[in-house]
């Protein structure tokens, strides 16, 4: 049952690597669909998130998801992994990055609960988000 689900689009950034020659090579990124319902996070919510925000984001939007589908969520990278950018959602006009996948298991009504903060899209392009 899909019930307050509606299909939206989720943008999966490929990682990049660095080539023979030693030189960057950015990665790649695909368009998927997925079903969920989205609602806008509330002011506790923001307070209990902030700490997955970027510096500043109290001005911008976050979002909550949820779906039988896990999203990946961005992380810093550390000296034994690369940077993982995190999926966006493509939601009323805007991009948000997912910075929190929570598994929710109860064998009732089981599902992935995430956290999103918008996207600055206004700088070259780019989909970094909004300091």
């Amino acid at each position: 049952m899909m019930g307050f689900r509606r299909k939206i689009d989720v943008i999966r950034p490929t990682a990049g690597t660095y080539n023979d020659d030693g030189e960057w090579v950015d990665g790649t990124s695909e368009t998927i669909n997925v079903y969920a319902s989205i609602q806008p996070l509330n002011a506790d919510e923001r307070a209990q998130y902030s700490t997955l925000a970027p510096e500043g984001a109290s001005e911008y939007r976050a979002i909550k998801l949820y779906s039988n589908v896990p999203l990946i969520p961005a992380h810093q990278s550390t000296a034994d992994t690369a940077m993982v950018e995190g999926d966006i959602v493509q939601w009323l006009g805007r991009q948000y990055r997912v910075v929190l996948c929570e598994e929710w298991q109860s064998n009732i009504i089981s599902h992935y609960h995430m956290v999103a903060w918008e996207v600055d899209t206004h700088e070259s392009g780019n989909t970094e988000v909004s300091p």
